[in-house]
Order: structure tokens, then sequence, then C-alpha cells
């Protein structure tokens, strides 16, 4: 009985300080006006976007947040504006003790480079939304060939996705091509030849029939007596020699 009695009284508490830190930070906020704006921006080093642009794009909307009183800022209405922006997956907007509007950006991470038919250069994210505007892009697999972005949700992300996830084939897999028929031709960092895989299907049990072939193969008669390598077909190695 006296243990409910305790909980009663803390919960009563807790109650009593929410509500009057809720009027306290309300009546604070009236006649308190805006002393700027403070972001920050999350892209993994890319680019994407800088605090300026944000800036610059609030002020282009018409909303001037300095010097206008806080109760008068709908941290909605920003969010709504920035998230429209394509590089952004995520944003926030608050209001901060000390007078300032927080706005805190997460940006889409390129997990590939890619080039439509036409030599036109995007990215896509691992949820395989196509992003454009990237900078400073360090090292990223790169799929060119007849590649459009209508494929950027489906076959390059499958591929990005797998070679995100294999540590192996993410270091060893330097170019993906795709053909007219949208076979898939990789290219490998080591090694002088190319690997034809065929349709995406069974993507990881091919490549996983590549591995073996380099462990027990390649690493006997050497990387470069072939210049081609086709694992399309089940329990199958087919080897084109040099000439």
């Amino acid at each position: 009985m006296l243990k409910k009695i305790f909980i009663y009284i803390a919960a009563a508490i807790a109650g009593i300080y929410i509500l009057f830190a809720i009027f306290f930070l309300t009546k604070r906020e009236e006649g308190e006006l805006c002393k700027g704006v403070e972001i920050s921006i999350s892209d993994g080093g890319y680019g994407a976007l800088s605090a300026d642009n944000v800036k610059k794009i609030i002020a282009e909307k018409g909303i001037n947040l300095k010097g206008k009183p806080m109760e008068e800022i709908n941290c909605a209405t920003i969010e709504k504006l920035i998230a429209q922006i394509p590089v952004v997956e995520e944003c926030q907007c608050y209001k901060t003790h000390k007078g300032y509007i927080g706005v805190s950006i997460d940006c889409k991470i390129p997990i590939l480079q890619a080039y439509d038919v036409g030599g036109r250069e995007f990215f896509i994210d691992k949820n395989g939304s196509v992003i454009d505007g990237i900078h400073n892009v360090m090292y990223l697999p790169v799929a060119s060939g007849f590649v459009t972005r209508t494929m950027a949700p489906k076959e390059l992300l499958e591929i990005a996705l797998f070679l995100k996830e294999n540590r192996f084939w993410n270091e060893q897999i330097e170019q993906i091509y795709f053909t007219e028929k949208k076979d898939i031709i990789l290219v490998p960092r080591i090694g002088n030849h190319i690997v034809e895989v065929g349709k995406i299907d069974n993507l990881g049990k091919k490549l996983d029939k590549l591995q073996k072939f380099y462990e027990r193969g390649l690493n006997s008669v050497g990387w470069n007596k072939y210049k081609k390598i086709n694992v399309e077909f089940d329990k199958q190695v087919i080897c084109t020699k040099r000439d």
C-alpha cells in the first residue's frame, strides 16, 4: 500500500513539473524575438547541402526568421519546406531555449554512382531514391551502359545493396555495365578481365561461385590468363583465354 502511495505521489509531481515547464516555456516565448537560425547537416561528407543553401531557400520563400517573434514561427512549415529539397531525407525544426530556430537535416547518402544512356550523372541512396547535385564523392561503384533512372529502385538498388553489404565484392568491383538486354558485365579492380553475369537474378549465388573460382583457380593460373569469365549459368564458370 505504501509503495502505491509513493508511485502516485511521484506521478503527480512529474505531471506538475511537465505542466510548469510548458507554462514557463510558453510565457518565455511570448514577446521573445528570434535571434537567428542554427543549422546542422549530416551528409556523410559529400557536400550535398550547405547551411547557406538552406538559409537561402528559406529566405526565397519569404520566411524571415531573425527578429520575428518566436510565437509566430511555425516549425512545421519550415520542416515541410526543407523536406522538398531533393537531397534531404529527414528534417527536424525546433525552437531553442536561447532564442534560436534549430534545424537538423539528414541528407540522403549515395551508395552508387550512375550514368544514364545520355551520359548524365546521378546517384542512388539505400532506398533507391535518385540524388542529383552531389559533390566531393569518394569511391563508389559506377554503373553505366544502357542505364535509366527508372532502374534506380530495381536493378541498380539491388546490385548496390549487394555490394554495400559484401565487403569482398564492394572492394573488388569497380564498374557495372548494363547491356541493352539488361545483362550485367562487371569490371573488377584486380585482374585484367571482365565478368559476364547475365541477368541480375541470383546475383549473390553467381558471385559466390566466382569467388570460389578466384580462390581455387585464378590464384593458381594467374589473374591475367583470361579476358572473360562467365558465371551466368548454373554450376558453370566459362572462361575465355586471352589471345
